[in-house]
């Protein structure tokens, strides 16, 4: 049996308006096709739907079993449709994202304060976790996007694409002998503590240092974190220094310290956005994707 949507639509409305000609005018068709339309549906149920005669036109006993469950149809139909209409204007939604700690109290409340006022009506739901842990929810499928500093993916599960590149600052107490300088270098922090902002912060700087700075920051006494937020309150307690990236610019000022550029080398991280690969993003995710660009392309160069 090979029914159409346009059949359908054509007996439910000469049985609701109980004339050819009205309903004709309400489809927008000729009566003629809408007879053709009708008299196919009929062929293809294999009973006639319609009696019909000079005056006027009326369900059948099989017409009138049936139409309840066109109506059924043609009203779930309606609706899914429109939910899918919803979902593509980003009028209804829910996106789940997952960040690391620092990220998701700094850079992600301004990106979703501007996805929520452009598409109000799109659930955000932000889960901040460790940075080793960044893409377990992508994989898991309990996330839709991942925002984060650059790690290794299967490319086989996972796509990544790089919004900006980020510099790392050196970070002291105002009252510190670095605090009023313009620039300082790696190899002038050995005197001091040093405090490693996460867990894979030193395997990933010492490739880029010189042999005493890889000592140096290899040494017992430095310090390992898993959050930024720990190893600021340890430098606002005078416990060592830390760094850390330009966009937590916020978080570094409300703990009252300083940000002094870093160099020889310098040290930049991509801020990237993850997702499943072979995998479509949602209309509310691609759009939120958007927003993110346009922040990186705000961000200051590095």
């Amino acid at each position: 049996m090979n029914l159409t949507l346009r059949q359908l639509r054509a007996f439910a409305a000469v049985a609701e308006t109980g004339s050819f000609t009205t309903a004709a005018g309400q489809l927008h068709l000729t009566q003629s096709a809408l007879s053709v339309l009708v008299r196919e549906l009929e062929r293809e149920m294999g009973v006639q739907l319609l009696d019909r005669n000079t005056r006027r036109v009326q369900l059948s006993e099989a017409g009138r079993e049936f139409l309840p469950s066109v109506h059924r149809l043609l009203g779930d139909l309606t609706s899914a449709v429109a939910g899918v209409t919803d979902l593509r204007d980003k009028k209804k939604g829910l996106l789940r994202l997952a960040a690391p700690q620092l990220m998701a109290c700094t850079l992600m409340p301004r990106v979703i304060a501007a996805y929520r006022e452009a598409y109000p009506d799109v659930d955000v739901r932000l889960a901040d976790t460790l940075p080793e842990h960044l893409l377990l929810g992508v994989a898991a499928g309990d996330v839709e996007l991942a925002v984060g500093q650059d790690v290794a993916v299967d490319a086989a599960a996972i796509e990544r694409r790089t919004l900006f590149r980020d510099r790392h600052w050196l970070i002291c107490p105002p009252g510190h002998a670095f605090a009023k300088r313009r620039k300082v270098r790696w190899h002038e922090l050995g005197p001091y503590t040093f405090i490693a902002p996460t867990r894979d912060f030193r395997q990933r700087v010492l490739p880029e240092l010189g042999p005493e700075e890889r000592a140096f920051l290899m040494r017992p006494g430095t310090q390992e974190v898993s959050y930024m937020t720990t190893a600021l309150g340890m430098v606002a307690s005078g416990l060592g220094l830390t760094v850390c990236p330009t966009y937590s610019a916020s978080l570094v000022r409300a703990h009252g310290l300083q940000m002094v550029r870093l160099e020889s080398p310098d040290f930049h991280r991509e801020v990237c956005v993850y997702s499943a690969a072979r995998r479509s993003l949602s209309p509310a995710a691609a759009s939120f994707v958007g927003i993110l660009e346009q922040f990186a392309t705000a961000q200051p160069k590095a």
